[in-house]
């Protein structure tokens, strides 16, 4: 698991911006970004001069093994009475907590087990050091990248009509996996014809047909990074009315992806797609963000949609994904990865996209 003992000092720094004595990390995700161990059952407390990571027996050997600049500390009960018993005997005054992974019950064994200390919700400490990828994080989800697009192309050689879209899903699973992916990144769509209308359609027994296109999003996760991408591809011939929207979807990318660079305010990518989109009059057609950050999760921060207040950084990666949905008819997506460098930006992903190479054999 790649690890850098500059992250903690990042956490300690907004420590004391937000002058708290330490932070409860219970994400799974967070502490595996945090400390390097990649089982399962465990949480943090980072305090501004030192650190403590929790288990049970189950997992002492491996967490002594992977876990680095943090104390080893084997639960006896719940894993936050064990932090409780720590933050009560540092005395600890104001102590922050992950509120979008703590259940109200943890939350109230917290209160009752330190009531002299003052839990604060937080949710941005960790997901905003996060954002920002390092060397080895970005050569990880290149890796996952590779193997996403490496599954597709042999994936398509197996789309032919009779097939149906969760046959299709399996098997594109399949082949990421035989090129070491450890899972799909999530659970991967295919969607046909009208079904593609759907920006989330789930995998269901509707049959692919001649003429039908077919929009598949997909990503494979390798040494717990993740990649994600969507392709549209068509059986024998293309319809004219996905024909023309194919075009006006994959411009707004080219144009959104032209916007990314650093110190750029990220709804101005979003900005310069959905414009675009808008003036040939499918700005209703376009309900979603045209993008989100990749790395640990699938979804996670930068957010580039019209509301976001991110700033562009290097070392930030994230997808450029503009659609347009046509309920009835069906649906386009085109969605590639990038890494905002010093100078501008990296595409990630390098899949064909023009419409006339999107179209397999049957």
């Amino acid at each position: 698991m790649n690890y850098s003992p500059r992250r903690l000092d990042a956490l300690r720094q907004a420590l004391e911006q937000k002058k708290a004595d330490g932070i409860i990390v219970s994400n799974p995700h967070n502490v595996r970004y945090l400390s390097g161990y990649t089982g399962d059952d465990s949480a943090l407390l980072i305090t501004r001069d030192g650190g403590y990571f929790y288990t049970d027996f189950r997992y002492t050997e491996q967490a002594a093994k992977e876990i680095r600049g943090l104390k080893l500390v084997q639960r006896k009960k719940s894993l936050f009475n064990a932090i409780a018993k720590t933050v009560a005997k540092r005395r600890m005054k104001k102590v922050l907590f992950e509120s979008a992974s703590v259940t109200f019950q943890q939350y109230q064994e917290l209160t009752q087990a330190v009531p002299r200390s003052r839990l604060v919700p937080n949710w941005g400490a960790v997901a905003n050091i996060r954002m920002v990828k390092d060397e080895g994080e970005i050569r990880a989800i290149q890796a996952a990248a590779r193997v996403a697009e490496t599954g597709f192309r042999r994936f398509r050689g197996m789309v032919k009509t009779g097939l149906d879209e969760r046959v299709m899903a399996n098997g594109l699973d399949f082949r990421m996996r035989a090129l070491g992916a450890e899972c799909p990144a999530f659970e991967i769509i295919v969607a046909v014809r009208e079904r593609a209308s759907q920006p989330h359609a789930r995998p269901t027994r509707r049959i692919l047909r001649k003429g039908e296109p077919v929009l598949v999003d997909w990503g494979a996760r390798k040494d717990f990074y993740n990649s994600d991408l969507t392709r549209v591809l068509f059986t024998d011939r293309i319809p004219r009315t996905i024909r023309r929207v194919y075009e006006i979807v994959r411009e707004a990318q080219r144009l959104a992806i032209a916007a990314v660079g650093p110190e750029v305010p990220a709804k101005q990518v979003d900005r310069a797609a959905r414009q675009y989109i808008r003036k040939h009059g499918f700005g209703k057609q376009f309900g979603h963000g045209v993008g989100h950050g990749v790395g640990l999760e699938v979804h996670e921060l930068p957010t580039i949609n019209a509301s976001s207040r991110h700033i562009l950084k290097p070392g930030m990666v994230f997808t450029v994904e503009p659609g347009i949905y046509l309920p009835g008819v069906g649906g386009v997506r085109i969605e590639d990865m990038v890494l905002v460098t010093p100078n501008g930006c990296e595409v990630l992903t390098a899949l064909p996209k023009a419409i006339d190479e999107m179209v397999v054999p049957v």
